[in-house]
């Protein structure tokens, strides 16, 4: 190959480079990532929000009302160590109050907020809201939140720029009755063509940070592992089965524990997965094998250890890396599942014999007159 060959061919594989980077960025203006998988992370986390607040009604007061342990006048010194007392302190204090009156109308008012939310119910204007809740409740119970509320609010905030609401919801159900039909904009058609891919950059954007901080939380998790001996030699499931602190079934925990081979693979595999979790997710034939083996594990740790709203969350995380093409089959699926099942033939019309329908008749009613005959006469 002499040098012009070389530079011809290094032109070319430059301009289809170049063509490509330019596909790709035109499609992250024009074309939507995941819309499904959006919609099911909204349904997801506000649906587990409205069961944590139906969960913790009977024990609210105490959590985040008037009977809690931190009082306002507390919670108001440790807003103003922390340096929260400022131009935001009045919604970080929004639960702060010595009436219950007023505690529980915000409280009713957070459940209304989820259940449109999970509804998909004017979702631009509800998602903020859902964010306003989410973050009034975290600071007031700031002493005692754990890992289930700071993913709830991250996964919160970025969906705040995700169009959630394109799919399973009312929105896209008050859209499907318009029969598709565009409303005529005030401000032209250029400027609307420019904010609905404003609106699918800013929705591909918010995507691509869920992923990164799912992905984050894995190899984090992961690096953590690995420092401790007792991952490192196998036996850390072990210890974990027989922590009272995280027992839902004690006997089976004791059980699972009591094979030791086990435990030291299933840790092997939880450490492994982890690591190689960013490097195996974008792959078209190991995705779902890898997600599967991450659900395996939260539906472990929350059958296991007491940790069900933790797992729960870490699931809806993990739906960002699913495919539209999954939903889709997912979808038909389910529509085929639903139909109702064929009616049986007929037993009359099987038995029948194959003659004409003419002679059939007469075969069939001859015996019945003969009988009715007979009965007549006795």
């Amino acid at each position: 190959m002499t040098a012009r060959q070389a530079l011809g061919l290094g032109r070319e594989r430059a301009g289809t480079l170049g063509s490509r980077v330019t596909g790709a960025l035109r499609d992250l203006t024009l074309r939507p990532l995941a819309p499904y998988s959006a919609a099911a992370m909204r349904i997801g986390l506000a649906g587990l929000y409205v069961l944590h607040l139906l969960r913790e009604l009977p024990h609210a007061d105490r959590l985040w009302g008037p009977g809690s342990p931190l009082t306002p006048e507390l919670f108001a010194e440790t807003m103003r160590a922390r340096g929260w007392d400022g131009a935001f302190g009045w919604w970080y204090g929004l639960l702060s109050t010595d009436s219950p009156v007023v505690f529980y109308g915000w409280y009713a008012v957070a459940l209304l907020i989820s259940v449109l939310y999970a509804l998909g119910w004017r979702t631009r204007a509800v998602a903020p809201l859902f964010v306003f809740v989410l973050v009034a409740f975290y600071i007031r119970g700031s002493m005692a939140n754990s890992g289930w509320a700071l993913l709830s609010l991250l996964f919160a905030n970025y969906l705040v720029f995700c169009a959630s609401g394109r799919h399973w919801s009312l929105d896209a159900r008050r859209r499907a009755r318009r029969g598709g039909t565009t409303r005529p904009v005030p401000w032209g058609e250029e400027t609307e063509e420019l904010r609905r891919r404003a609106v699918t950059v800013l929705h591909n954007a918010g995507m691509g940070v869920i992923a990164l901080q799912v992905m984050v939380i894995y190899t984090s998790a992961a690096m953590y592992k690995i420092r401790g001996a007792s991952w490192r030699d196998g036996s850390a499931l072990y210890y974990s089965m027989l922590s009272d602190d995280f027992s839902t079934f004690p006997e089976l925990s004791a059980w699972i524990a009591s094979h030791g081979t086990f435990t030291a693979v299933m840790a092997y595999v939880t450490v492994f997965s982890q690591v190689l979790f960013a490097a195996l997710v974008f792959n078209r034939r190991l995705k779902y094998v890898i997600l599967v083996v991450m659900l395996s594990t939260h539906v472990g740790i929350g059958v296991l250890m007491a940790l069900p709203m933790f797992s729960a969350i870490t699931i809806v995380g993990d739906l960002v890396f699913l495919p539209t093409s999954f939903w889709r089959a997912a979808a038909g699926f389910v529509r085929v599942w639903r139909q109702p099942a064929p009616p049986l033939p007929d037993p009359a019309r099987s038995a029948a014999p194959q003659g004409g329908t003419g002679n059939c008749a007469t075969n069939h009613e001859a015996p019945a007159d003969d009988t009715t005959h007979r009965l007549r006469n006795a």
